[in-house]
């Protein structure tokens, strides 16, 4: 396999207890919509255990954002209107790299660096683009997608 140095292979990903929704809205309303997506949960009594992500479920250049949020929490049940829970949350054979300093400018950098090195490795793309942010607060973001070896 052919990364460059800021790229890498993840085998696999999992989460258990997972509350998600899936939304569309304009870009500029992406932080408002986290919000209320987080609030959402926490107002209802549930423990985040984290991290927050979410999949970009179209173009990443378009204004309409068709995004799933995702968020882990610590409760084994949740029924809560207009969200959906999976117990259980895996996704395997991933690429992934670091986004820092202006999110807007730099994502679409990382977005292209995962689509050279899926193109240059002879991958399909088998999954929407993961964002995850950091528990620990920190200024950067992971972007992950998921490949299929074309070859095997």
């Amino acid at each position: 396999m052919k990364l460059p140095i800021d790229v890498v292979k993840i085998n696999h990903i999992s989460f258990q207890n997972v509350v998600k929704k899936r939304m569309k809205f304009h870009y500029s309303q992406m932080e408002a919509n986290l919000d209320q997506f987080i609030s959402g949960i926490v107002e209802s009594g549930y423990n985040l255990e984290g991290p927050f992500f979410y999949s970009l479920n179209n173009t990443p250049l378009d204004e309409i954002m068709d995004v799933e949020m995702f968020m882990p929490i610590s409760n084994t049940i949740c029924n809560l209107d207009g969200y959906e829970f999976s117990s259980y949350f895996e996704i395997e054979n991933l690429l992934k790299t670091v986004v820092k300093g202006n999110f807007y400018t730099m994502t679409e950098q990382g977005f292209a660096k995962l689509m050279i090195s899926l193109e240059e490795n002879d991958f399909d793309i088998v999954t929407p683009f993961y964002h995850f942010f950091p528990k620990d607060g920190l200024n950067y973001l992971e972007l992950l997608v998921g490949y299929s070896d074309i070859s095997e």
